[in-house]
């Protein structure tokens, strides 16, 4: 299934409004859970009905990164009042992006609703809910989303995404066929966007070229599969150095060659340039010092063979 599929009926709704909804993604804020309920204040903005969708927008306050990003898309099927000016929106179809979407994403995208300007200063109404058009609702999942969507993979995503958010971390295995990684999708676009989708040892941005490589590996530790403080954001082949013990990261926070390194020439000058490097220190939700010395203790090759 695609998302047009997923909101079919109401697109062929006449009536049904468009909105973009700002979220601190913090449950239990103001009664907020992403997607799972919203609220908001009637006497400041009361133009929100029942099947109306929305997108979802982290403010710059909020973020991780201290920019603004959309991250999801649901419907408002029922709102209900709880208390004399303030009524919560349940939400249902909730959707989360395939991928985030920054200000540089959506820089040359051009808005139905409302002229943008030169840049993003007083664009997004103060109160939290702009009312926007079908056709930038459209066009922002169309950014969102390069492949089909499945409804069941979305709902899993959605619960592990609330799991993360409680900070909840344990993830048993899946077994179907053969083990999936449920929820590595979830953490690894958490510690990608705490690092501002930036390599922390090469400084590489090109999001192709990125992983989120847990610090305790996802079979030593089902507890912490999902802590993003389990996680560093590193370019393809410093990931791959990391993981299989080429390098390692002190507890103060300074990158660490393996001695096995120097058997391959080529690779050890491609990263000796790192060597006792500071890696890029993220504002929230840093790498655990204990992680890193497990690491250093059980996948760091100290010695040559």
């Amino acid at each position: 299934m695609n998302t047009i599929e997923l909101f079919e009926s109401e697109f062929r709704n006449p009536n049904t409004n468009y909105f973009i909804l700002d979220t601190k993604g913090k449950p239990g804020d103001h009664g907020d859970v992403d997607f799972i309920s919203y609220d908001w204040s009637p006497s400041k903005y009361n133009k929100v009905k029942e099947g109306d969708l929305f997108l979802y927008r982290r403010p710059s306050k909020a973020s991780e990164t201290r920019k603004f990003y959309f991250f999801g898309a649901g419907k408002i099927i029922r709102i209900k009042k709880v208390n004399e000016d303030r009524v919560r929106g349940i939400i249902e179809k909730a959707l989360p992006f395939e991928r985030k979407l920054s200000p540089e994403e959506l820089e040359h995208y051009t808005w139905k609703f409302k002229k943008r300007g030169l840049n993003w200063e007083h664009f997004f109404n103060q109160y939290g809910m702009n009312l926007i058009v079908k056709d930038d609702f459209l066009g922002i999942l169309g950014i969102a989303f390069k492949h089909d969507l499945k409804v069941q993979d979305a709902k899993l995503e959605v619960s592990l995404i609330q799991q993360q958010q409680r900070k909840n971390f344990f993830v048993e295995d899946h077994v179907t066929e053969q083990k999936r990684r449920v929820g590595h999708k979830v953490f690894a676009d958490q510690v990608k966007l705490n690092y501002g989708y930036q390599c922390a040892i090469t400084g590489i941005r090109l999001k192709e070229f990125l992983a989120a490589s847990h610090i305790v590996p996802w079979s030593e530790s089902k507890k912490d599969r999902l802590d993003p403080q389990n996680g560093i954001c590193l370019s393809t082949l410093v990931d791959k150095a990391f993981d299989k013990g080429y390098l390692t990261i002190t507890t103060e926070y300074r990158i660490l060659l393996s001695p096995v390194l120097e058997k391959d020439v080529i690779l050890h000058n491609l990263l000796k340039p790192y060597q006792n490097k500071k890696i890029k220190y993220p504002k929230f939700a840093p790498p655990k010092r204990e992680f890193l010395e497990w690491h250093a203790e059980h996948v760091f090759k100290r010695y040559t063979e």
